[in-house]
């Protein structure tokens, strides 16, 4: 017998100079188990060469005798055939008298790995041992590695799956319950081509500023805070279907340097063009040469919150800075508002006004959002 009789769900995952390493799913009693399996290439080291691992739901019913017969018939194997026909022996004769058949699973499992072996195994980066998770990879046309994760129902492949992206936006997908893995993959792949451009401006961003959040932003930030100079920055969120237009801007530092830098972006607004890239866009109506990644001490730029001592605070960061610049300090807006509401600053309208805890210079901040 052939391997591909034996295990027909066991395929070449990789080949290096002296191994052959397979990956795949081996029927034991109905039930299907996840193996990988490494072959040496010169057959005089095939003797105590072969190395095999399955999976934890196989490997802890095994008794050690049992562990202990398998090695020895893989430290003797004349071919990976021949010990995958005697692995399948020993390990269903060991495990007929305590195997449960469990419901559903030979006949859900094969419709799975049958609609994998349709996408091609090399597609898929990872599947739990229950087959309820599946994680499948994209590479699109820059070489960005994009990662699917689709929840299964196990019991029922009618029901709609639950898919978890790094996309900027909701991924929905058409869904029926003649939907394959193929098609769900396939709508993936359409929405990532949606944010081609809109990922290329940020990376212009990453490559040529000093970005301080988010410190490891992913597929899914729409954000930047970029360095102009020590305490000051500019907080963009930008419009991922359309990242050449005009994004929301917040500047964080003391209010005479923000001031100064919001009059000229209001005066040059005009220079906008969306036919140039985000960056250069920036840079024109700014009238600046960002400070490239090197240029600017981050530890300097990113000060800690005067009040709690934190930077990031449930993705808050401190953007209302004293505005004496013998000071400086910086807070969350959320700290300084509690800590002026403690000492019952005065409040007109929706704005506190109190004392800086450091200096004792005048300083405001908005009540939060959350509780306008």
């Amino acid at each position: 017998m052939s391997v591909i009789d034996i295990a027909p769900l066991l395929l070449p995952l990789e080949t290096t100079d002296t191994f052959n390493k397979y990956f795949g799913f081996l029927n034991i009693l109905g039930h299907y188990y996840k193996f990988n399996i490494q072959v040496p290439k010169e057959e005089s080291k095939l003797q105590c060469g072969m190395k095999l691992e399955c999976e934890w739901a196989l490997h802890h019913r095994l008794s050690n005798h049992v562990k202990i017969l398998i090695k020895q018939r893989l430290n003797n194997a004349n071919s990976l055939a021949s010990f995958l026909k005697d692995f399948v022996f020993i390990v269903e004769n060991s495990l007929k008298d305590s195997f449960v058949e469990p419901e559903l699973c030979s006949v859900v499992g094969l419709q799975i790995l049958e609609q994998i072996q349709e996408l091609g195994w090399n597609r898929l980066l990872d599947l739990d041992q229950t087959l309820s998770l599946i994680e499948l990879a994209h590479k699109d046309d820059s070489g960005r590695m994009h990662k699917l994760k689709i929840f299964l129902n196990k019991q029922d492949m009618t029901v709609r799956p639950i898919c978890q992206t790094q996309l900027p936006e909701a991924f929905n997908f058409i869904w029926s319950g003649k939907t394959r893995l193929s098609h769900i993959l396939q709508e993936f792949e359409v929405a990532v081509n949606l944010y081609q451009n809109f990922w290329n401006m940020l990376k212009e961003i990453d490559d040529n500023c000093c970005v301080l959040e988010p410190e490891k932003p992913t597929f899914a930030s729409t954000n930047r805070r970029i360095a102009i100079k020590s305490n000051l920055s500019l907080h963009i969120v930008v419009n991922c279907r359309q990242p050449t237009t005009f994004p929301e801007c917040k500047f964080v530092g003391n209010s005479p340097e923000t001031s100064e830098f919001r009059e000229t972006l209001n005066l040059n607004l005009h220079r906008w063009d969306v036919e140039r890239s985000l960056y250069k866009n920036l840079q024109e109506v700014l009238d600046i040469d960002f400070p490239s990644p090197t240029d600017v001490s981050i530890q300097v730029v990113k000060a800690d919150c005067g009040i709690c001592y934190c930077h990031n605070q449930n993705e808050e960061v401190p953007d209302i800075v004293c505005e004496d610049q013998r000071c400086s300090h910086a807070f969350h807006q959320s700290c300084l508002y509690e800590w002026l509401r403690n000492l019952n600053a005065r409040q007109n309208a929706n704005t506190l006004f109190g004392e800086c805890p450091f200096c004792d210079h005048p300083i405001r901040v908005k009540v939060p959002a959350l509780l306008t």
